[in-house]
């Protein structure tokens, strides 16, 4: 598991504090009730999968955890839907690293793409929304309204870390044996 980046590494810790703190911000102001009191439409998912995507699970996690709280003092849904619900988008786009050593590995774009709707959306709404005793009918709208969110959003995570993150600060922050790799790869295909 060495290559997952936050390990000792500030220029990861600070990218992964400021994803959290703009997501933080966009969840506690942007949202859109689709089930008053039960789920929320919001880019705030965006977030806490970029945190995943860029940090494994530990930074997923810590994303997750952070932007979860903003959802939380938005007061729009039960403070543990977004709380928990945040922290699994972060481990279902993170789980991904510690399966795979290539980040431009079908594969690995397979597994975030199938896990973390599965894993972010579908599971922590259906079963917290069960807790509240919500009727099933609801629950169900509500988890396939926050796995389609969470489908929705796992492109632009993606697309953010390969094309934004990578190029700007990817030597800082991943180890250097998958930054010869991409290198490598890149030439290949020249």
């Amino acid at each position: 598991m060495e290559f997952i980046p936050i390990r000792r590494n500030t220029v990861a810790l600070t990218t992964l504090a400021m994803i959290a703190a703009l997501g933080i911000v966009v969840r506690v102001f942007v949202h859109i009730p689709l089930i008053f009191g039960v789920v929320d439409l919001t880019p705030g998912f965006l977030f806490s999968l970029l945190g995943g995507v860029i940090g494994g699970l530990p930074g997923g996690i810590l994303v997750g955890a952070i932007t979860g709280l903003g959802g939380a003092m938005a007061m729009t849904e039960p403070p543990l839907l977004p709380m928990i619900g945040n922290i699994c988008l972060g481990v279902g786009a993170g789980y991904a690293l510690h399966l795979v050593t290539n980040r431009d590995n079908l594969r690995y774009y397979i597994l975030i793409i199938i896990g973390a709707p599965i894993i972010g959306g579908f599971i922590p709404t259906f079963v917290i929304s069960l807790l509240y005793f919500d009727p099933l009918g609801i629950v169900l709208a509500a988890a396939i309204a926050d796995t389609i969110q969470t489908l929705i959003w796992v492109f632009p995570a993606l697309l953010i870390e390969k094309y934004i993150i990578r190029p700007l600060i990817g030597h800082y922050i991943y180890p250097q044996t998958e930054q010869l790799e991409l290198d490598e790869t890149e030439g290949s295909l020249s």
